[in-house]
């Protein structure tokens, strides 16, 4: 069976919990789901390029949370996430790479994205494998 790669960080942990369980519930349809946890947004694409190296997948998806503080932190480390994963993206341009790690400045925003988001996120990654395989 192929395998895809679910990064994810450990802040937030019935969150992301909750987005593992909807993501692997899309795609263990398909695909083999491996999981690999990083300690936080900034340390995911570096997770994935160590797993990337060391095994095949057909695609990866990165899972995490931002919620914005009183600091300029959030913006360094929501910038710093997305151009690490894009220059993933850009390196692994064969394996499908999806980009779920959601910046929200509050809880109530992070209730309303994090089912819907998810759910697409994961449908996005089987459209991308599916479009790659051609």
């Amino acid at each position: 069976m192929n395998k895809v790669l679910i990064i994810h960080t450990s802040w937030y942990e019935k969150h992301i919990a909750r987005m593992l369980d909807i993501s692997v519930e899309i795609l263990e349809k398909n695909f083999k789901c491996e999981k690999a946890k990083a300690p936080g947004a900034f340390e995911l694409s570096a997770l994935a390029k160590y797993k990337l190296e060391k095994k095949k997948y057909l695609g990866v998806l990165f899972l995490g949370i931002i919620v914005r503080g009183e600091t300029s932190h959030y913006d360094l480390i929501s910038n710093e996430t997305f151009r690490s994963i894009s220059n993933l993206a850009d390196k692994y341009f064969n394996v499908a790479i999806i980009n779920n790690v959601i910046c929200v400045e509050n809880q109530s925003q992070l209730e309303e994205r994090l089912i819907i988001n998810t759910r697409n996120n994961a449908n996005a990654l089987i459209q991308l494998i599916n479009e790659k395989s051609n």
